[in-house]
């Protein structure tokens, strides 16, 4: 369909609104049907990857989930921050959106999961803007948990604001 797509209308901002329309009226869902195609379930994710393991990081994904595009944007920080640990290192940021066909009865966690995995495996780091699955013990070693609670502590000690794990975990 992207080829037969005008050109001006390949943005996210219109991805984001026919992805909005596809979930409410099951589009892609009844064409999978009618075709005997297998359940497709969501997957959204931004990963930071080392730049030397992006090949295998690539194969396992080409392997593993099979979705096309896939976005590659190379990073360099000139500093540490706190939850997220990568100074002088090359990173490439991978991003993808979209659907892949799975069986009728598989969730869309477990493969989102196991995107998370590979990705730490391979010495990388998920970005928190797209769903999330740990849970709190893996997210706290991951993403710094003492230092996030005493942030929190000190610019809401009355507790009256989410934690950074509530805000960016989908918990299932």
């Amino acid at each position: 369909m992207r080829r037969l797509w005008p050109r001006r209308y390949r943005r996210s901002d219109v991805y984001h609104k026919l992805v909005g329309l596809d979930r409410r009226l099951g589009i892609a869902d009844r064409l999978d049907r009618r075709a005997g195609r297998r359940c497709a379930s969501a997957s959204s994710r931004t990963s930071r990857c080392r730049f030397e393991r992006l090949g295998e990081f690539l194969d396992w994904f080409d392997q593993e989930v099979g979705m096309r595009p896939v976005w590659l944007c190379p990073l360099v920080s000139r500093r540490d921050w706190p939850t997220y640990r990568w100074r002088g290192a090359t990173y490439v940021n991978v991003g993808f959106w979209g659907t892949v066909h799975v069986g009728p009865d598989a969730p869309n966690g477990p493969r989102n999961r196991a995107i998370e995995e590979r990705v730490h495996e391979l010495g990388g780091h998920k970005s928190l803007y797209s769903e999330a699955f740990y849970d709190p013990d893996t997210f706290d070693q991951l993403y710094d948990g003492a230092n996030l609670a005493a942030v929190k502590q000190a610019y809401d000690p009355d507790d009256r604001l989410t934690s950074l794990y509530d805000k960016a975990v989908k918990r299932r």
